[in-house]
């Protein structure tokens, strides 16, 4: 702390003061005295613990700069590392689904990969015209990827089957399907329960129906009228590239 200067005892002068009034007491004077330098002392002794609390605040800002350079620099690191995680992940996964969409080509070549991360299986030749009920075909070209499925190195992955749909309203359907997003659930439930008896886990199946809101083309809206096949990590969803786009329907 800096020392306080010293000052004359105001207690000496007060005779003088006295006299100089002509009091015929000196009390007054001295207690008033004494007063302001009990306020005078307060108010050095504040001044000096503000010097102190004012050298404390700013070491303790000092610290505060360094532990949060160092949280940044361990923060830019994680972030580099999911990053890494993050790409090496998306490119297995994209393998997957590639060697799937080769073995669900009966015909040759591959099916599409859409650009929401599954694989397309067309509504025109999975499902009849106004049906939700798989055609021999589309059985035939799920026997392939059922059996890819059934892999101990696919154990790791979720299944996930979306239904969609283009955005025509049901019409001549009506009395059997409700709307666009019950059709897209009926014919997704349709491929589950097929996987299912062919031998795939029933665990790691489940439906999602988005109805006309996931169109991949808008030009072509029967190709909108699909199911999609989607692989997810255990730990979390991942995704994959998009390819070229597709779109809904009910029919």
């Amino acid at each position: 702390m800096n020392r306080r200067r010293r000052r004359p005892n105001l207690l000496l002068a007060t005779p003088l003061l006295a006299l100089a009034a002509g009091c015929s007491s000196t009390k007054p004077y001295e207690d008033r005295i004494r007063e302001l330098t009990w306020k005078l002392d307060a108010a050095e002794l504040a001044a000096e613990q503000a010097t102190v609390d004012a050298r404390l605040s700013e070491r303790e800002r000092g610290l505060a700069l360094q532990k949060a350079k160092a949280l940044q620099e361990q923060l830019s690191l994680s972030y580099d590392a999911l990053r890494d995680a993050r790409a090496q992940l998306d490119s297995t996964l994209h393998d997957r689904l590639t060697e799937l969409s080769n073995g669900g080509n009966t015909g040759g070549g591959q099916l599409e990969i859409s650009q929401y991360g599954g694989i397309v299986l067309d509504g025109g030749v999975f499902f009849a015209s106004g049906s939700h009920t798989l055609t021999k075909a589309g059985e035939a070209a799920l026997a392939g990827m059922i059996a890819i499925l059934r892999r101990p190195d696919y154990a790791e992955y979720e299944i996930e089957l979306a239904g969609h749909s283009d955005a025509d309203k049901v019409t001549r359907t009506a009395g059997k399907y409700r709307d666009n997003f019950d059709l897209a659930a009926l014919r997704a439930n349709s491929v589950r329960r097929h996987l299912i008896e062919q031998g795939v886990d029933e665990a790691r199946l489940y439906l999602s129906s988005w109805g006309p809101n996931h169109p991949i083309s808008g030009a072509d809206k029967a190709k909108n009228r699909r199911v999609e096949i989607l692989l997810h990590k255990r730990d979390g969803e991942t995704t994959v590239p998009a390819s070229s786009p597709r779109g809904p329907s009910d029919e």
